[in-house]
């Protein structure tokens, strides 16, 4: 059983290789390209589909939200199900909200660059979360304005409170035995999610580790060095949940020797 005290420790070379890994979305080179188009800043793959996307959404990428199907409508943010060349994605702005917005964030990267990065610090990883197609970046005079992210949309998924309900009992240990596991496994390589609750866990129509894809991401954070107490306070967001829709002592147990064993690995 895993403590603090014998807590894993991450290799130095592994981490600097997974840092620099995501850190080459922030520029130009085989896999990502960065370019000013239209007062906007855009990072993308390096690909034909991401091109494609970039073309249908500049000038103005509020225009794919008019036909969107919108998930989430907010002051802060806004998000939406959009279509392009026949493919699904998400679509995530960060609204501006005003002046004091602007000059906060004059000398630090937009909130959709920081999730554009920290995405791809979990998919160097290994680690299921949907992958991003592009980010935009608008400024004006240095000030920030608004900022969006392009992502994956996961067909056929549901949160995994929506999902809970209609899972066998079996299906909800074999569930929380490999999603507790791949938990363990982030936490290891030192990611935080920052809100582990339920509705930020998408499930497709498998429960399973493979079908899973951690979502809302705007509170991660990549860690220099493993911190057991920070990874035990990040997974107990999960347990929260687990109690508030089980309430099985045994499914708990199961949770979270589930997610020691991928603290080991």
């Amino acid at each position: 059983m895993i403590t603090g005290n014998d807590s894993p420790s991450i290799p130095s070379q592994r981490l600097n290789e997974w840092q620099s890994k995501a850190l080459r979305s922030l520029g130009s080179n085989a896999e990502f390209v960065r370019e000013k188009c239209h007062g906007f800043l855009v990072l993308r793959q390096h690909s034909p589909m991401a091109l494609a996307a970039l073309e249908e959404l500049l000038p103005d990428p509020d225009r794919l939200f008019h036909e969107a199907s919108i998930l989430k409508p907010g002051s802060r943010t806004h998000a939406g199900v959009v279509e392009i060349a026949g493919v699904k994605f998400v679509l995530k702005r960060y609204n501006c909200r005003g002046w004091f917005y602007r000059l906060g964030n004059a000398l630090r990267r937009s909130r959709a660059l920081r999730a554009w990065l920290v995405n791809w610090d979990y998919l160097v990883r290994g680690l299921p979360v949907p992958v991003p197609l592009l980010c935009l970046e608008e400024r004006r005079w240095r000030l920030l304005e608004r900022s969006y992210v392009l992502m994956e949309f996961v067909e056929e998924a549901l949160t995994l409170r929506e999902r809970w309900a209609g899972l066998a009992e079996k299906e909800k240990f074999e569930f929380v035995e490999s999603c507790g596991e791949m938990m363990g496994r982030m936490h290891r390589t030192g990611m935080l999610h920052g809100d582990l609750k339920w509705d930020n866990i998408l499930v497709g129509g498998i429960p399973s580790r493979d079908t899973a894809r951690l979502v809302d991401l705007d509170g991660s954070v990549a860690l220099k060095r493993f911190s057991f107490r920070r990874a035990r306070k990040d997974y107990d967001r999960f347990l929260k949940d687990l109690r508030k829709h089980e309430g099985d002592d045994a499914l708990l147990d199961h949770a979270v020797r589930a997610w020691k064993r991928g603290l080991a690995r």
